[in-house]
Formats: C-alpha cells, sequence, structure tokens
C-alpha cells in the first residue's frame, strides 16, 4: 500500500528526509531534515507541516550532506534542470555559511548589458540603503529616489550629461512640495533648487557605488551646483541671550482661564539640553540619544548619610530592622566654584560622516549642578521629559526663545553654531575647537573665520576713514 504524502523516511546514508508531492507536476519530492536523529526530524518535519505550503514550490537552493559527509547545495535552474554545488567540508556550520554567501550571488539581479538610471537607483537604494542603513536614512531618502526614476529613469547610466542634470533641476523646481510645506492658502509651493541637488547626490552616490560593483565602466561627470541656502545659517546666541533663555526654563506655575493651579510646567529637559549644546558643540542627535552611563563624574561616592527603622508593615522576617539611605558626595566646592578635574562626556559613535565628540565637562559648574542634582537619573536619558526620551525639541526651543525676547529662529542647530561662535570669539585655536567638536579646520574657515580675535586685530584701523 502507498504511503500517503508527505511523510518522513530514513536514507540509506542514515540521514532522514521529507517527502511530499509538487502540486504543480504531481510527482513525489524530497527534501533532507539534515540531520541523522529521528526525534530531530520529526521535529523539521512539523515545521515542514507547519509552513503553509512553503515547500509547494520550493525550486530555491536547499543545504543536503552527500553520502561521503561532504555538504553541498541543491538547486533547479530556470530551464527545470536540477543543478549542485559542492562546499567541500563535512563542518555543518561552515556549510551553512557557505551555503548563505552561494544563495546571495546566485540571487543577485542580472546585470543588464547597458543599465539604466531606474535599475541602477534600485539597485543603490534596495540592495544597499534598506539593507544596511537605518530607517532614518532609508525613509527620506525615498523622496529622493521616486523623482529620479520618474524623470530619468529610462535613460541609460551613460547618457548622463551636464545639459541632461540642468534640465532634470528646472523640471525638479516645478514640481509640488509636499503637502506639509504648502501655504494655508492652499497654494502648491515650488520645490527648491537646493531638492533637487539632494536628488542628484543619491543618483552620483548610486553611480558611484555601481561603478565599484562593476555594473558600469565610469564615474559620473557632471557638477551639481547648489542654490542659496533656504535657512538661516549664520545665527548664533550671545550669552545674555543664552541667559535669558535657560532662566525662562525654570518652574513656573500653570495658569488654566486666568486661573493659577497647583501644577507647575517642567523645562527641566530643554535646559538641560542648552547646558549641554553650549559646553559641547554637539548635533541634537548626539545630546538626545546621550544616556547617563555616557556621563563621567571621578571621585562622586555613595556615602551612607544616616540609618531610620524600617516601618513594622515593610519589615521581612530575618530581614534587616535599619535602612540605609544613601547619597552621592558634591563634586562641586559650594565656596569657591570648583569642580574636581576629569569630568566629561562621551557622546559615543556617531553615524556615517557625522561624527560625535568627547567634551571635557568639569570647567562648567552649570552643567554639573544639572548632571549631578537637576537631571532625573531614575530614566536612562539625559534629556528626558515625563519620564520618555526626547525625539525633538523645535517647538520648546521657541517657546523659551520667544518668551526670553529673543528674536531670532532657535532652532537645535542654531545651538551648536552658538558653542562654536563663542569657542572662536574666545581665541581657542582652531585645531583644539576642531578636535573638540569633531569637524575640520576646514570648515571652521569657512563658516567661522569673522569671528577670530586674531583676524580682527590684525585689520585693525588698518583700512578705516577718519
Amino acid at each position: 500500500m502507498k504511503t500517503t504524502v508527505p511523510y518522513v523516511r530514513e536514507r540509506s546514508d542514515s540521514y532522514w528526509e521529507i517527502v511530499f508531492e509538487d502540486p504543480a507536476t504531481g510527482k513525489s519530492k524530497r527534501r533532507s531534515t539534515g540531520t541523522k536523529d529521528f526525534f530531530e526530524a520529526e521535529g523539521r518535519f512539523k515545521e515542514f507541516l507547519e509552513s503553509d505550503g512553503e515547500h509547494e514550490a520550493d525550486d530555491g537552493p536547499r543545504l543536503r550532506p552527500r553520502k561521503d559527509g561532504i555538504w553541498e547545495s541543491r538547486w533547479t535552474d530556470d530551464t527545470g534542470k536540477p543543478r549542485r554545488k559542492s562546499h567541500g567540508t563535512r563542518n555543518q556550520e561552515e556549510a551553512s555559511a557557505a551555503h548563505a554567501a552561494f544563495v546571495q550571488q546566485l540571487t543577485r539581479p542580472q546585470i543588464p548589458n547597458r543599465p539604466t538610471i531606474a535599475w541602477v537607483v534600485d539597485r543603490y537604494y534596495e540592495d544597499y540603503i534598506c539593507r544596511e542603513k537605518p530607517e532614518t536614512t532609508s525613509g527620506p531618502m525615498a523622496a529622493n529616489v521616486g523623482p529620479l526614476k520618474e524623470y530619468l529613469g529610462h535613460y541609460h547610466w551613460d547618457d548622463v550629461t551636464q545639459d541632461l542634470v540642468e534640465e532634470y533641476i528646472e523640471w525638479r523646481m516645478q514640481k509640488p512640495r509636499w503637502s506639509v510645506h504648502q501655504s494655508f492658502e492652499g497654494q502648491y509651493g515650488e520645490t527648491s533648487r537646493n531638492t533637487a541637488c539632494k536628488d542628484l547626490r543619491v543618483l552620483r552616490a548610486a553611480l558611484r557605488r555601481s561603478k565599484k560593483n562593476k555594473y558600469t565602466s565610469a564615474d559620473p561627470d557632471f557638477e551639481i551646483v547648489e542654490g542659496d541656502p533656504v535657512r538661516d545659517t549664520k545665527t548664533w546666541i550671545t550669552m545674555k541671550e543664552m541667559e535669558r533663555m535657560i532662566a525662562a526654563c525654570r518652574p513656573q506655575p500653570i495658569y488654566v482661564n486666568g486661573i493659577k493651579t497647583d501644577r507647575e510646567r517642567d523645562r527641566t529637559h530643554i535646559e538641560g539640553f542648552l547646558l549641554i549644546a553650549l559646553a559641547s558643540g554637539a548635533r541634537k542627535e548626539a545630546i538626545l540619544e546621550l544616556t547617563w552611563d555616557q556621563v563621567y563624574i571621578p571621585e562622586t561616592r555613595y556615602e551612607v548619610l544616616e540609618s531610620v527603622p524600617v516601618p513594622p508593615d515593610e519589615r521581612v522576617k530575618g530581614g534587616p530592622k535599619y535602612r540605609e539611605i544613601r547619597g552621592a558626595n558634591d563634586p562641586i566646592d559650594r565656596e569657591t566654584g570648583r569642580v574636581l578635574e576629569g569630568a566629561y562626556i562621551d557622546f559615543g559613535a556617531g553615524r556615517g560622516k557625522k561624527r560625535r565628540p568627547q567634551i571635557p565637562v568639569s570647567q562648567n559648574p552649570r552643567l554639573m549642578e544639572y548632571l549631578l542634582h537637576t537631571g532625573d537619573r531614575t530614566q536612562p536619558y539625559v534629556i528626558s521629559y515625563k519620564g520618555k526620551p526626547v525625539k525633538s525639541l523645535k517647538k520648546g526651543l521657541a517657546e523659551v526663545a520667544k518668551e526670553a525676547g529673543i528674536p531670532k529662529s532657535v532652532t537645535h542647530h542654531t545651538m551648536k553654531r552658538t558653542a562654536i561662535t563663542h569657542m572662536v570669539r574666545a581665541g581657542i585655536p582652531l585645531e583644539i575647537i576642531a578636535d573638540a567638536v569633531n569637524t575640520t579646520v576646514a570648515v571652521l574657515k569657512k563658516h567661522y573665520n569673522m569671528h577670530r580675535p586674531d583676524v580682527e586685530a590684525a585689520f585693525g584701523d588698518a583700512l578705516s576713514i577718519r
């Protein structure tokens, strides 16, 4: 009597295999369980039955041992012919790694003789960005990939010339912006030239990676001419303005319909961001992702301040009758304002070219006061609000700046520019600043050279008219 499929059976080499029927052809097919243990084979057979028919059309590469113990990959090619590739090892772990690499190579898309822009951009975005980069990178980039494929997708990679690039910019600038960027009157604003150039930078990166993967034979040969900045890149905050902003973060009573309540607003997280940003010149992401274990303060010990009796209703049989109350010693000398040396913040590893600094903070009593006493150390993140990490302070910074009477657009990056500007104005050498904020001297000279006191002193009144 014929056994009903699927079922599990033992082969002549003592390995167990699963026999099932291919619904497309009606023929019996076999799949090795890769084990000689019956109970382990039964478990894999159960997983096979629970796979909801995934095995029905399985012609993909599968790993199985030969009779001599050597592992090999077997698959069916496009013509229906069975194929196999030996991995030359009897070790199953080594064979599994080799099989995974082989499957990845086998499933790579076939390279066309003359790839189009759409094909090149898809390989860059889907095979590289979406697989190896975080969602914060791949998500926003989708808005750049779409227009590129829409206008340039049918061109071949070697058709991209400077004239075609300029045509794309003109076409892109006529496209409407996202709905969140539309004006309140319902008018669709036009896309800026900088947005079009951002698309082209994605295209250039895709073509360069295509050259490295040998999909194409040459690097891109076109120039990207940026437009005028659409945002203010020169705004910075004076120390008096900073003092007013920090003062605006102090607790204030909350009024509802003009009536004072017993609640107070909490802007501790904004105060912490301002202090850390001013002291470090770090980027928004580095500060908001900062955890307490990245803050190093030497000679901070927890000492027993007093012992108090444990209430009777909280006592445990055989447990202590007294509870020790511990507190941290204070590295700040309240009389002289001196702080023990060696405290610093390590902002950790950045992403890509967005490097992160390690900043000493011992010389900053106001920030040390926040790190030691004001910040909520019951939470993992240094900047937290109501027990949760903070993702953005855009609205909070704008409200604090308005309340402090600052007629400037204050954003997260404004604080980084402010910190670097005050470092340059204080006469700190650019090399030291570059090391502190993890940038280059060339960038500092380009954006902050006008604040250097040695440059101002060198000019003096030589060009003034009396």
